[in-house]
């Protein structure tokens, strides 16, 4: 196991070294510390930390070779990166590597510090434009860049067709075929994206769209009403707007209405009941 070979790695440093390596990665299951949050409990300078750090991963990073089990960890992470055109995203890669190596006590952060010591693979967090992700070659992610900004192009004005017709795939498909990227690979790519998403009705499209990706209480109305195909009261769309869930923030029936009531893509038909106005006489 790799979680086992970990420990086997720190077992010969310094009970101090020790604990602030398991400190800094999080290997007891928590959360990465700062230097200055360690030094602090030490009572021992940041810079202090971060020296007994390094000098502490020099030596496992020196002695790595010597556990056998090493090379055959990092050919099946490779491998499995690889299978998915070398990104994969890292709620899916942990639990796909954990499932791979058999085990149930692997977490991020012994892949974070594995990552650090062999320096074959790489975490990237996330940013404003990915989730965060394992990678191991940069050009897999300008690989990755290349195809997101083709595929944004293709699908920027086509906004109705793709939500009329569900073909998000076929352009994604023609992308990957331009890219020279295998289909698996533009899948997988996808998940990695904060570009795209897909809405609870299964449409996918641009994130920046309202109906697939609602925030306010007028555009979660306005997708349930366009879904739901016919006019609803007020207090039927609140429900249904709890119900399909989107971000987990709870409608108020009184808070749907007022929105209905200022927003000019609805119109009343009844007694608070709503339709679209783009709807209406149809």
């Amino acid at each position: 196991m790799l979680s086992l070979t970990i420990n086997n790695l720190i077992r010969d440093l310094k009970p101090r070294q020790k604990e602030i390596l398991a400190c800094r990665f999080g290997l007891a299951g928590g959360e990465k510390e700062t230097l200055a949050g360690i030094g602090e409990r030490y009572n021992i300078t940041r810079e202090r930390v971060r020296q007994l750090e390094e000098s502490a991963l020099g030596y496992i990073r020196e002695n790595l070779e010597k556990e056998k089990s090493v090379k055959d960890f990092l050919e099946k992470i490779m491998g499995h990166l690889d299978g998915f055109g070398g990104l994969r995203k890292d709620d899916l890669f942990v639990s796909e590597i954990k499932s791979a190596l058999d085990d149930k006590k692997l977490h991020h952060w012994h892949l974070r510090f594995f990552s650090e010591v062999s320096g074959e693979f790489f975490y990237k967090p996330a940013d404003r434009d990915f989730h965060g992700f394992w990678y191991f070659d940069e050009k897999d992610i300008n690989k990755a860049d290349s195809f997101f900004s083709e595929l944004e192009k293709m699908v920027a004005n086509k906004k109705a067709d793709l939500l009329e017709n569900k073909n998000f795939n076929d352009y994604l498909l023609k992308t990957a075929r331009n890219k020279k990227i295998s289909d698996t690979a533009s899948s997988n790519y996808l998940l990695i994206s904060k570009k795209f998403g897909k809405n609870p009705y299964g449409d996918f499209g641009l994130n920046e769209w309202e109906e697939i990706n609602p925030k306010t209480i007028n555009s979660k109305a306005y997708l349930v009403l366009k879904k739901n195909g016919q006019p609803l009261h007020f207090s039927e769309l609140a429900d249904k707007i709890n119900e399909v869930g989107f971000d987990g923030r709870l409608a108020q029936k009184q808070t749907v209405h007022n929105e209905l009531i200022k927003d000019p893509r609805f119109v009343l038909v009844g007694r608070g009941t709503y339709a679209l106005y783009e709807k209406k006489g149809k």
